[in-house]
């Protein structure tokens, strides 16, 4: 390491990567080509940890010093690495400390790489800039140091959740096929995400927090007070125990400023002192600078051109604020993701949000952090300027945008929690949860279908300290009651009913936002038990009405499940007409014998069809609209596939995915419209879903070897199903054909990915194509925080 005379701090290597001590800044610039050495990769990766640390006020050499001190952010082994899996996800909240651990990581890989001609190329990328698939983008990279194929690749991944849910699944199931086979063997991978990506617990690692003794130390290594730390409320102890702010926290303390109770308000902290020490501009201007900066990061995908900008004086600000960094001699970026997102949300909360983001799905993903910062950091009518515009053209992104901005989960502690009159708490909770209703359309109005209630609704509520009491009851006619309702008709409402919905909980109280949390709490609970007891019923379906006819018919007659023989069409419509006009309530059957009812206007129109003959063929018979078994004798028989051919289960499964590609298509038409472009199925079509199919030789004993099953999205004009069988089980698990760049399935990023998943067909059931339609609408529903969880019953096999 060596300095030159203007401040400037040389790391090494050949790529000539400079920390540059002037005007308080770091400058990022890579000489030409890249990294070409290990030397070069060390020198990337100290740069990057250098330009993190002094971001958020650390002076830089000390910076410097903490980065050469390799045990200061690594964690044990068993934490980044998996010998069973190789592949480990890493999850912690921002300011964790994950990507230095990552970083760490990296070091160690170049280490081995430095001893051992053999051992893996290591590589570092960032997800949001990677390109295509990870395993192509880590191949490329590794190439200057030696072959791949014969080494292997120990590859970090950091910011898994940067490029959205969707992409950061994506890549983490390219990550997941690649290393089971035989080619990626010698793969070891990292990724680092933050919570909310849904994950397997055989690869999660859940990031440590710091302990209070480290907590400590590491403010008195910047100066600070870690003896006052134990005497801070619980709440800011808490948030201490990420290392980023216990970082800022010395800094505060050093400036004998008072220490903020929440992430969000350490961040405004941070950003404010930062912005004061700068030297090249006034604080308004810089804050105006870093917003549009960030506004600019956030619409390009994390790099933005200098001159679209500002002027190089601009620039010298920007740079001053030590916030931002510069990469190449053209572009800048933010020394820390958290940094882009805070700014692209203040940048909201100071113009409102764009027309031309709140229509384009495209710039509402790469918005979308920015989004969930301005809702988080947004007093009560700040949010709602942010939240409502965005409800009214994209209710499932607002949703997941509240979702992420707002903790659901909190304990009850002491405050400083606002003093909200009783009145104002109640008319907040109703006006949100009108929103939500009146936003997602068709489905809204099913909000409370199973308290036999579709009308409007009047919320009493209480805040005492963080803990809310909520009560959610009819409202009669016209009449709204006083919000001051009467105990005694909180439990047992003027008619004697309880109420549709009764908490009480902490929540999130020291956010502006959180009524809206609440109530799209309340509206995901009961849309997920909508979802799981199938109840959007579909008149305009004919996949749907045969399964339903079927179902009905089998349950009316007393049918044994899973017999496929055809059935007298008046039979069951007289067995359907006693039944409806004794009881008004027909049971049917589902799956595995479990028994629901048919609701009074599908029972008049199943009685309208069956009366007029519609399905019924000319013998009068109704027929189960799947191929039935075809090899129901034999000694190979001991499981439901076992009574198909392999052509007849081919069939069926193709009938099947038709259907319930049908039926799904139906659902969200009718339920969901305003969400079409945002459910992952739905905004991945027009495409081809297609199966490929194994079936494991008959044999002799009763072993459990089910076909298998593997599901991808192709791009397509026209949505269609494909299935076929495969002669083996490796042809089943072979890497999929890849897909030419631009020629993903995907029309939007909230489609599904397309990576393929192993699953066993669930077609056996009596009505499987209405189960995987809403096993798919469910998880969709679910990965925008729509539903409070996901799918219990039905493999989708869908990624």
């Amino acid at each position: 390491m060596s300095a030159s005379g203007d401040g400037a701090v040389a790391v090494g290597g050949d790529a000539g990567f400079i920390l540059n001590g002037h005007y308080n800044t770091v400058l990022m610039v890579p000489g030409y080509g890249g990294p070409r050495t290990l030397d070069d990769l060390a020198a990337a990766g100290r740069a990057r940890m250098v330009q993190r640390w002094h971001a958020v006020g650390v002076p830089l050499d000390v910076a410097c010093t903490f980065a050469d001190t390799a045990h200061l952010g690594s964690l044990p082994s068993a934490m980044v690495t998996s010998p069973e899996g190789r592949v480990v996800v890493l999850e912690g909240s921002f300011g964790a400390g994950k990507s230095l651990a990552a970083e760490r990581k990296h070091q160690q890989d170049i280490t081995a790489a430095r001893t051992d001609a053999r051992a893996p190329i290591p590589v570092h990328l960032h997800a949001k800039h990677i390109q295509g698939g990870v395993v192509d983008a880590a191949i490329r990279a590794a190439r200057p140091f030696g072959d791949p194929a014969a080494r292997g690749i120990a590859l970090v991944v950091d910011g898994l959740d940067e490029p959205g849910p969707i992409r950061g699944k994506e890549l983490l199931d390219q990550g997941l096929s690649w290393t089971a086979s035989t080619a990626g063997q010698r793969w070891h991978i990292l990724f680092t995400v933050r919570p909310g990506l849904e994950l397997n617990d055989s690869v999660r690692r859940i990031m440590p927090d710091l302990g209070e003794d480290e907590t400590a130390l590491l403010i008195d290594r910047l100066g600070g007070n870690g003896s006052a730390v134990g005497s801070q409320p619980s709440m800011v102890r808490h948030v201490l125990r990420r290392p980023l702010f216990a970082i800022i926290a010395a800094g505060l303390q050093r400036d004998r400023s008072p220490l903020p109770h929440s992430p969000m308000a350490f961040l405004q902290a941070l950003v404010t002192r930062a912005v004061r020490d700068a030297e090249e501009a006034k604080e308004e201007r810089a804050e105006r600078l870093l917003q549009k900066l960030a506004t600019e990061c956030a619409s390009t995908g994390g790099l933005a051109a200098a001159a679209d900008v500002g002027s190089p004086g601009d620039v010298h600000a920007l740079l001053g604020t030590r916030l931002v960094v510069r990469v190449g001699e053209r572009h800048l970026a933010f020394a820390l993701p958290v940094l882009e997102q805070y700014f692209t949300g203040q940048a909201l909360l100071a113009g409102g949000v764009p027309a031309d983001v709140t229509q384009n799905v495209e710039l509402l993903d790469r918005w979308r952090y920015g989004l969930a910062m301005a809702v988080a950091s947004a007093g009560w009518e700040a949010a709602r300027t942010v939240i409502e515009p965005l409800l009214r053209a994209q209710p499932g992104i607002a949703a997941w945008v509240v979702h992420e901005a707002v903790p659901r989960a909190v304990p009850e502690s002491e405050g400083p929690w606002p003093d909200m009159a009783t009145s104002l708490v109640s008319q907040r909770l109703q006006a949100t949860l009108e929103a939500w209703q009146q936003g997602l359309g068709p489905a809204g109005d099913l909000i409370f279908f199973y308290t036999r209630w579709s009308g409007p609704v009047t919320v009493d509520a209480r805040l005492k300290g963080n803990k809310l009491g909520l009560h959610i009851l009819r409202r009669h006619a016209d009449h709204t009651p006083e919000l001051a309702i009467p105990v005694s008709h909180r439990r047992a409402e003027p008619h004697g009913m309880r109420p549709l919905a009764a908490s009480a909980r902490p929540v999130a109280a020291d956010y502006a936002a959180w009524p809206w949390q609440e109530t799209l709490g309340t509206v995901a609970s009961r849309l997920h038990m909508l979802c799981e007891r199938r109840d959007f019923d579909l008149a305009d379906c004919d996949a749907y009405t045969k399964e339903r006819l079927w179902l009905a018919s089998t349950g009316l007659l007393r049918r044994a499940s899973r017999r496929y023989a055809p059935l007298q069409a008046d039979e069951a419509h007289q067995a359907l007409r006693q039944s409806l006009y004794s009881a008004g309530r027909l049971p049917v059957r589902s799956s595995y014998g479990h028994q629901f009812s048919g609701r009074q206007v599908e029972l008049l129109r199943i009685d309208e069809q069956l009366g007029g003959g519609r399905w019924a063929d000319d013998s009068g018979m109704l027929h189960y609209p799947y191929a039935a078994p075809d090899q129901e004798d034999g000694p190979h028989v001991h499981w439901v596939w076992d009574t198909y051919s392999p052509s007849q289960l081919r069939l069926r499964t193709e009938q099947v995915l038709s259907a319930a590609m049908e039926i799904y298509t139906a659902l969200v038409d009718t339920w969901f419209p305003h969400l079409k472009q945002v459910l992952g199925l739905a905004s991945a079509c027009p495409a081809t879903l297609v199966a490929d199919l194994y079936v494991a030789p008959p044999q002799d004993s009763d072993s459990y070897e089910p076909p298998l099953m593997r599901l991808s999205l192709r791009p397509s004009t026209g949505s269609s199903v494909s299935v076929h069988l495969v002669p083996s089980e490796d042809d089943l698990y072979a890497p999929a054909p890849p897909l030419s760049p631009g020629n993903e399935p995907a029309r939007s990023p909230w489609a599904r990915p397309s990576t393929p998943v192993i699953s066993e067909p669930e077609i056996f059931d009596d009505a499987p194509a209405i189960g995987y339609a809403y096993a798919w609408l469910h998880e969709d529903l679910h990965r925008l925080h729509l539903t409070s969880h996901g799918p219990g019953r039905t493999n989708s096999g869908l990624p």
